[in-house]
């Protein structure tokens, strides 16, 4: 048992997988992402730092069509929101997926990446924040979960171009609260700086060009909800939001 339950840190991961605990699928799925997070290319350092000083935290689920997958994301989410501010400065939530048993689409993964948002959205235990648009039009509306906002990512294996974006073996979707990212957004020296850096970066590490979705929050011209799963040609974007925000709480 981790000492939050279902949520591992880096070292707990390394005891479970000295001692032969973790599954097989767990293991592979996270020693892929530790070697690509300890690449020196990786775009986006905020991650690549989580990783190394041990301030992530991962969780790891089932079938991502697996209802009880689903409430074990649910759990490990509220887990991890009602302590982040204990953990570091700067701390991230990877949750893993169990690959699927067979090769799949392209629209499947997307499908199971909105899924898995809605699902966290119709069971969410708090009302939506005041003090965030409830319109994922407005720049200023990002994903809201137990009373806290969050910049999402999602990377899976369709992603063959869009190196930053790609896992070997299934969905991955990682978590960082705004809080934490407050003082590297907006129109500051910090954040301008580090948004420099990652777009340098990115322009580096994948084969096709930043998608023009991706842009700075609260932005008149970017929405957020745009740049949680990317497309795969900078030609596309998506139109709609892929749900309807339910914002109250009986």
């Amino acid at each position: 048992m981790t000492e939050t339950g279902l949520l591992f840190d880096r070292s707990e991961l390394q005891d479970a997988i000295e001692t032969g605990e973790l599954l097989a699928w767990k293991k592979k799925r996270y020693l892929e992402f530790k070697e690509t997070m300890e690449s020196t290319r990786y775009p986006c350092h905020f991650a690549v730092n989580a990783e190394r000083n041990h301030t992530a935290r991962y969780l790891f689920v089932g079938d991502v069509g697996d209802r009880d997958a689903l409430l074990k994301v649910r759990e490990g989410l509220r887990q991890y929101l009602e302590r982040y501010q204990s953990i570091a400065e700067r701390t991230t939530l990877v949750i893993f997926f169990k690959p699927p048993p067979e090769e799949q689409r392209e629209q499947r993964y997307r499908d199971q990446f909105w899924r898995v948002l809605e699902f966290l959205n119709e069971r969410d235990p708090e009302p939506w924040p005041s003090d965030v648009p409830a319109d994922p039009d407005d720049p200023e509306w990002e994903f809201c979960f137990a009373g806290e906002s969050m910049f999402i990512v999602g990377r899976a294996p369709f992603y063959t171009n869009r190196k930053s974006r790609y896992t070997q073996d299934g969905l991955e979707i990682t978590v960082q609260p705004r809080r934490i990212l407050e003082d590297v957004t907006g129109d500051t020296k910090e954040g301008r700086r580090a948004r420099s850096v990652i777009r340098d970066r990115l322009e580096d590490y994948d084969d096709d060009a930043p998608h023009p979705d991706i842009g700075d929050y609260g932005d008149p011209d970017t929405r957020e909800w745009k740049q949680y799963l990317l497309p795969t040609s900078n030609e596309e974007s998506l139109d709609e939001f892929p749900f309807e925000i339910d914002t109250k709480r009986s």
